[in-house]
C-alpha cells in the first residue's frame, strides 16, 4: 500500500502594519513614516503551533516636519496594524508598486485592527 505524505494544516493571515513617529535631530523635527505587508503562516508542527511571517513589501521614509503635508502631520504617533483580507492585501500591495507613499496615510478596510499610540 503506497503511503501518502501529509502537509500540516496551515492557515494564512494577510497584515498591513503602518507607524508614524516624530522626533528631533539637532534641532530639526522629523517625521518617520513604516509601512509593511506581510503573510503570517501558521501550522502545526510536531503538535505545536508554528509561526513564519513573509515580508511581501516594505518601506521607511523619513520627512522634515516642516515639510511634510498637512495630511501627514495630523496623523497619530503610533503604530496601527490591520488584518486584511486577501483581496485587499493584493490591492495594497499593487498600490506599493505604484505609489508606495500613499500606503503611510490610508486606512484600509480591514477585518480587524489594532493599535498603540507612541507616547511623546
Amino acid at each position: 500500500m503506497e503511503q501518502i505524505e501529509q502537509f500540516p494544516e496551515q492557515s494564512v493571515g494577510y497584515f498591513f502594519l503602518k507607524s508614524k513617529d516624530v522626533h528631533d535631530e539637532n534641532g530639526c523635527s522629523f517625521i518617520t513614516f513604516f509601512a509593511r505587508l506581510a503573510k503570517e503562516i501558521r501550522y502545526e508542527k510536531e503538535g505545536k503551533i508554528q509561526e513564519q511571517v513573509q515580508t511581501v513589501w516594505v518601506d521607511i521614509e523619513e520627512v522634515m516636519l516642516e515639510k511634510a503635508s498637512p495630511k501627514a502631520k495630523a496623523l497619530p504617533n503610533g503604530m496601527q496594524r490591520y488584518e486584511l483580507t486577501p483581496t485587499v492585501f493584493h490591492s495594497l500591495y499593487q498600490v506599493s508598486q505604484q505609489c508606495p507613499e500613499e500606503l503611510f496615510t490610508i486606512t484600509p478596510y480591514h477585518r480587524e485592527s489594532s493599535s498603540e499610540r507612541y507616547i511623546p
